[in-house]
């Protein structure tokens, strides 16, 4: 059971279900409150870039043998790394440790991307020590002014609180409600800790305590019900979309539940994908305005009412406007076709009047079956004759398809891969993941790092553009270190296809790499006996100099049934997959994406 001491809240039961602490000790300081902290929360490994005033307190979450530390090329990387570990931990919560400024501004660019998607992501910065806060001097790793509050300053505008601690003002007390503010708003926060308070002797903590979880007034709920079930009763031929904020409040349980009781088609939106079981009757695939399937795309357009769950609408939906028909169920608040809103409901609390009610749902064999051929199809066969065929996207999909297993998760990168990805069946039980609303380009490479590491008993699977790959490059020597084991597909198409879709020119094209060998250079035998590193265990010495990898250059679908073979009988190995496909072997969606966002 987990806690924060709150005033004027009832204590209840945390939603981070976790084990017995076992990092317990007689006495605290605040680094090692800290690192109890982030236990309690189910937190079994820290990503960390280290700096001269992080060093101390580095010092105290080692003591923890809890927690196992990550060190990353950069803070960029870091910060996605933890991202990554936020979509896939039981937890659902990370935590990354940089430097005071700039290791912090580094690493504003990631936590902008977790705080778009709603993930629990901590970041802690060391700080100079609390006196020189106030002071006249100058001092390192600063802009060069004596005002020092520019890194929380910006962090405030993308988290949801951002914090200092100081010796006088209750640090522990500090420190809990911000980590309180994380799990119940599921955003970022960031904790700035000087220097010289880390080993400041404090009190044992006790079980973190969180207030009541928000309920609907009544009233609000039942005027929420009646007008759904009025527009579900005048409807003929309604649709669900759910969205990625489903993910945040529905259980599959809960979603599973009202999408039964309903029993219409059900459609994805593409950052949804994972959210119902693929293998469910009545999905049918994903709906992305006009980069959908076209038989995707005709079945929601010509249904008479859409009932969206946590669906999120941008320019990057690629839907002029939702039909004037939509019953939008968010997590606070249900909105109806009009343009009334109903606020004080919770989204858990409308499905579960919506699932005990009397209201008659569809049959599936009231609406054709064959708007499931809009599914995603691709099957893993390999089928072809596989001598010296030329590489083709279509035939990776199949190949990616063949591998995926129901404990995998499969994270596709911004570009052609967010089409590709859509194609692929994904086993009851895997998940996947993609940056929609953000699109930083190169979050993927070190958020499977992150994945991976919280999700050991799968394979994370990769797919990720050659021009996205070059962004973030450096953390793929992380995994080699760490002896992960996920699955990387580098599509190589010579540049930035998705920017050359939507806008072409000289701009979108970039040095071109031998990928394949590139990993291989990450993993070279070190000149120093001993790896240079005497914290290293004697077995982590030995270990040290053999990397669990295996890299290929694939240009030919005999080449690419090679490698799959590879996947699958060398599971325990990092697989870095070079795939040299022709630059203009992009999918029908990306070209209606581009088509659609055109610069004009």
């Amino acid at each position: 059971m987990t806690v924060i001491k709150l005033e004027n809240v009832n204590e209840v039961c945390s939603p981070v279900k976790t084990p017995p602490l076992q990092g317990a000790q007689d006495t605290y300081n605040i680094g090692t409150f800290l690192a109890s902290r982030l236990e309690e929360l189910g937190i079994t490994q820290y990503f960390v870039v280290p700096g001269d005033f992080n060093l101390l307190l580095l010092d105290q979450i080692l003591i923890n043998r809890n927690l196992h530390m990550v060190g990353c090329c950069n803070e960029l990387n870091a910060g996605y790394a933890a991202d990554g570990y936020a979509r896939s931990s039981p937890a659902k919560v990370a935590v990354v440790f940089v430097t005071f400024t700039v290791g912090g501004l580094s690493l504003l660019n990631a936590i902008a991307g977790a705080y778009s998607d709603g993930l629990r992501v901590i970041v802690v910065s060391g700080a100079p020590p609390s006196t020189t806060f106030g002071q006249d001097s100058l001092i390192h790793h600063t802009v060069g002014l004596k005002d020092r509050d520019q890194a929380i300053r910006m962090f405030q505008q993308i988290t949801t609180a951002a914090v200092r601690l100081e010796r006088e003002g209750n640090p522990t007390s500090i420190l809990d409600k911000a980590l309180v503010s994380c799990l119940e708003n599921s955003l970022p926060i960031y904790i700035e800790i000087p220097c010289d308070i880390t080993q400041d002797p404090c009190e044992s903590p006790q079980p973190l305590i969180f207030s009541s979880p928000q309920r609907s007034v009544p009233c609000n709920l039942l005027n929420a019900f009646r007008g759904f079930s009025d527009l579900w009763k005048e409807a003929h031929n309604a649709v669900v979309i759910v969205g990625p904020l489903a993910r945040h409040v529905l259980s599959l349980k809960v979603l599973i539940s009202l999408l039964e009781k309903l029993g219409c088609p059900v459609f994805c939106q593409p950052d949804a994908k994972s959210l119902v079981p693929e293998s469910h009757p009545q999905f049918q695939g994903t709906f992305w305005g006009v980069a959908s399937d076209t038989l995707n795309l005709q079945t929601v357009m010509r249904s008479d009412l859409w009932v969206g769950l946590g669906t999120r609408w941008s320019d990057y939906s690629l839907l002029q406007k939702p039909t004037p028909r939509h019953l939008d169920l968010q997590p606070d608040h249900l909105r109806m076709p009009d343009g009334t809103c109903i606020d004080g409901i919770t989204l858990t609390e409308l499905a579960d009047s919506i699932i005990h009610s009397n209201l008659t749902g569809y049959r599936i064999e009231d609406y054709s079956p064959a708007s499931r051929t809009g599914k995603a199809t691709t099957d893993g066969a390999l089928a072809h004759d596989p001598v010296n065929q030329p590489l083709t996207t279509g035939v990776i999909m199949e190949g990616i398809q063949s591998i995926l297993r129901p404990n995998d998760t499969l994270i596709a990168e911004t570009g052609d891969s967010w089409f590709n990805s859509q194609k692929i069946k994904l086993p009851d039980g895997a998940t996947y993941h993609m940056q929609m609303m953000y699109g930083s380009i190169g979050w993927s490479l070190p958020a499977t790092l992150g994945s991976q590491l919280a999700r050991p008993d799968g394979r994370t699977i990769l797919m990720i553009g050659d021009g996205s790959f070059q962004m973030t490059a450096q953390e793929l020597s992380t995994m080699i270190r760490l002896k992960t084991n996920p699955v990387i597909f580098i599509f190589n198409n010579l540049g930035y296809r998705i920017e050359s879709a939507i806008h072409d020119g000289p701009y979108n094209y970039i040095s071109n790499w031998n990928y394949a060998d590139f990993a291989r250079t990450l993993c070279n035998i070190t000149h120093s006996l001993g790896s240079g590193n005497r914290y290293l265990t004697e077995q982590e010495h030995r270990e040290h100099d053999n990397a669990a990898l295996f890299s290929m250059r694939i240009k030919t679908y005999d080449e690419l049934l090679l490698a799959i073979h590879r996947v699958v009988a060398e599971p325990e190995k990092l697989a870095v997959l070079e795939c040299c496909i022709n630059p203009w072997d992009i999918s029908e969606g990306l070209v209606r994406f581009g088509q659609a966002n055109s610069a004009t």
